[in-house]
């Protein structure tokens, strides 16, 4: 049983730190992204547990099918909104960060990331990966994608992704949904404890 963390969008295999030592007893291993140094992106194996945060669960379940298990933290089936209201942000709002981030990937970044609690990165942002995976938050909806056990991690003080989102998450998904009374869209760091302790419990190791 080897747990695979994806981070979200703007950010990097780092965010992970605090979650990972608590669940070392677990395999583990870090995808990185690309969008401040050059990316990591391992063969996955069916046995492997996608843990996603945000707009990592969404890369993960188009880059791999056979997950054994999923964790969503902090995450959504969609991001911009369809016809129906499923999703984060108007696609107006989508649009105005791909304007700001080829405008000026490192202000783009930072803003970002300001907006979510999480530290300005300590290298330069690469516009072309970050500019894909917002071409990816624009289009990829998750519906369907998930054939494995799914636990959904979220809080209803979530600044990006709705409560509305993570319950549609464990519907569609047929998911177990936890909910913190804080942390923001920063389980991972926010709230490392409650994650670990709930990951243990969907996922007990033999």
């Amino acid at each position: 049983m080897r747990l695979v963390f994806i981070h979200g969008w703007a950010l990097g295999p780092e965010m992970w730190d605090a979650l990972a030592e608590r669940l070392e007893p677990f395999d583990q291993i870090r995808v990185n992204l690309g969008y401040f140094s050059p990316p990591y992106l391992p063969e996955f194996h069916e046995g492997d547990i996608l843990v996603g945060h945000s707009a990592g669960l969404l890369w993960g379940l188009q880059y791999f099918r056979n997950w054994a298990g999923i964790v969503a933290i902090n995450s959504f089936s969609r991001f911009c909104l369809d016809a129906g209201g499923r999703g984060c942000v108007k696609p107006a709002s989508l649009r105005a960060m791909q304007k700001s981030l080829l405008r000026d990937a490192n202000a783009c970044v930072k803003t970002f990331r300001a907006s979510i609690g999480a530290t300005p990165p300590d290298q330069p942002a690469r516009t072309e990966p970050l500019a894909a995976g917002l071409d990816m938050l624009r289009d990829f909806d998750a519906s369907g994608r998930f054939g494995a056990h799914t636990l959904v991690l979220a809080t209803g003080a979530d600044q990006l992704a709705p409560r509305s989102e993570a319950e549609n998450l464990a519907a569609i998904s047929g998911g177990r949904l936890a909910l913190n009374a804080s942390g923001g869209h920063g389980l991972p760091w926010t709230a490392p404890e409650f994650c670990a302790a709930q990951i243990k419990d969907f996922f007990p190791l033999p």
